[in-house]
């Protein structure tokens, strides 16, 4: 039995996967507004009591940015601490393994992802210059100029807004990307996790 915990997402979601189909799913919160903080535990108890996961969970994915700063430590915590009971394989799942999915099929060169997060944060994400790394960029306020080289934008919640007719976009669901590319998926046991904290367009570590 494998536990998915998005937490990059505005309205954070467990979901139960097994044999690769989602059996189960539980909002954390019912709106932006709640915190996360507050509603993790009891949300996970209340599956556990249905799905004994204390039995039963065996493997953990974790959305590990970018996105809300505050979304994403909780998160990491909540997985390290279920983590420490017993050794769960862990896969940190990012903006990274969506650009590598879709690039089978799209132009990783002419590709960007844009994050809406919790608390209306915003993400534009990209491959660098040289091509080696990722670009993330948080939008604080609707001036951002997309890259004239950009075509294709796949979203998780809202559309870029963008004038330009060139610029197709599609919207991905991170549990779809889970089931379809399963094997793809790296598990391994690992004791730190490092979710993308971004401040001034720069990874915070």
């Amino acid at each position: 039995m494998l536990l998915f915990l998005d937490v990059i997402s505005p309205i954070p979601e467990f979901f139960i996967i097994e044999e690769n189909k989602v059996i189960l799913q539980r909002k954390i919160i019912s709106n932006a507004s709640d915190k996360l903080s507050d509603n993790i535990f009891e949300t996970y108890i209340k599956i556990n009591k249905i799905l004994n996961l204390a039995q039963n969970l065996k493997k953990i994915i974790l959305t590990t940015g970018p996105g809300s700063y505050t979304s994403l430590r909780v998160g990491a915590s909540f997985v390290s601490g279920l983590r420490l009971s017993k050794k769960i394989l862990f896969c940190p799942l990012s903006v990274i393994d969506i650009m590598r999915f879709k690039g089978n099929k799209f132009n990783k060169d002419n590709m960007g992802v844009f994050i809406y997060s919790a608390n209306n944060q915003k993400f534009f994400c990209k491959l660098s210059e040289n091509k080696k790394k990722v670009d993330y960029i948080k939008i604080e306020n609707e001036n951002y100029i997309l890259p004239e080289h950009i075509n294709t934008i796949f979203y998780n919640f809202r559309e870029f807004i963008s004038n330009s007719e060139n610029i197709k976009q599609y919207k991905f669901l991170f549990i779809d990307e889970i089931i379809q590319n399963y094997q793809k998926l790296n598990f391994s046991i690992v004791h730190i996790i490092k979710p993308i904290y971004i401040s001034n367009n720069n990874i915070l570590n």
